[in-house]
């Protein structure tokens, strides 16, 4: 089947087009129930057309309205009013008594799945702090904050967790359970006003003698990919170890795990007080909790190293 990308105008003027086929019949409705999920765009724009309410619960003289009838399976199940904004099918549309707004045989590709209804979004925001999204230094920066999110966010995306390579203890000869620490920069987003907050982490682990052993680069893919998301750092701290602890395994989990951050927050620093200052979160298992002179040990590394 051929593909075609839909452009966001496209899509309204489709809305548009079922608006005035629905008005045609004189039918009155008592509200507009979009089906899920690509059904609930439509159903906000008909609602705002037809002047009714968008609703969430079924009941009679409601209108339900899809997005794209293919099988017509979905809307089926229905016994309100039917409508869709795009039909791969006219004749069974109408024998189905599915008002629709325009026919199209080939696979669409909606905007918000293509990325342009969140460009949109971007435009408006544009609109809103009083600038011209249509100027030349701006008509391209919508795209490039979809495709920016898409890297910066990657922690929501499964396919890109890292794995996290781990090897016996004392499998080349040398068993160790003495301390391991690495450091390193981070960033990340903070989720109250997605600014960046930003610094350099300390991890450190001391391994079960019959455990396994951490391949160091994974430490810092690991707090990558923790960061990689809208966060707070009292969380991030949580995310990275659990992280590491499962990549050790329970069998023989390490004897002690910690990991201390301390970032610099736009949020704090750019808005609000506008202060520069540092904050620390830190998550102590194991020894690092339980035995003051190997937590001293660790935090003697950490505040005599540099930010």
């Amino acid at each position: 089947m051929t593909q075609k990308d839909l452009t966001f105008e496209a899509y309204r003027a489709a809305i548009n087009l079922l608006a005035e086929k629905l008005q045609a019949t004189g039918t009155h409705y008592s509200g507009v129930y979009g089906v899920a999920r690509g059904g609930y765009f439509p159903a906000i724009e008909l609602a705002n057309r037809l002047g009714i309410p968008c609703v969430t619960t079924l009941a009679e003289g409601v209108l339900v309205v899809s997005d794209v009838m293919a099988s017509g399976t979905t809307l089926s199940q229905f016994t309100q009013p039917k409508a869709t904004v795009f039909c791969r099918n006219s004749q069974m549309a109408e024998e189905m008594g599915v008002i629709y707004g325009q026919e199209e045989k080939a696979w669409i590709n909606l905007p918000d799945e293509q990325g342009q209804e969140i460009e949109y979004h971007i435009r408006k925001c544009l609109e809103y702090i009083g600038e011209d999204p249509t100027r030349d230094g701006l008509i391209d920066t919508p795209k490039r904050i979809r495709r920016m999110w898409g890297e910066i966010f990657r922690g929501y995306d499964p396919e890109q967790k890292p794995q996290i390579t781990v090897f016996d203890n004392g499998k080349d000869g040398i068993t160790y359970n003495y301390m391991v620490v690495d450091s390193g920069t981070f960033n990340s987003m903070c989720e109250h006003h997605l600014m960046p907050f930003w610094g350099k982490y300390w991890f450190a682990y001391i391994p079960n003698p019959k455990g396994k052993v951490l391949g160091l680069s994974k430490i810092a893919r690991a707090v990558a990919y923790c960061a990689a998301r809208a966060q707070v750092q009292e969380r991030l701290v949580h995310d990275v170890v659990a992280m590491l602890k499962e990549a050790l395994g329970r069998e023989n989990p390490p004897i002690g795990m910690a990991l201390v951050m301390k970032a610099h927050h736009g949020c704090k620093e750019f808005r609000g007080v506008k202060v520069a200052g540092v904050m620390t979160a830190s998550k102590l298992d194991g020894l690092f909790m339980t035995d003051s002179k190997v937590r001293e040990e660790f935090m003697n590394i950490v505040n005599l190293s540099p930010m």
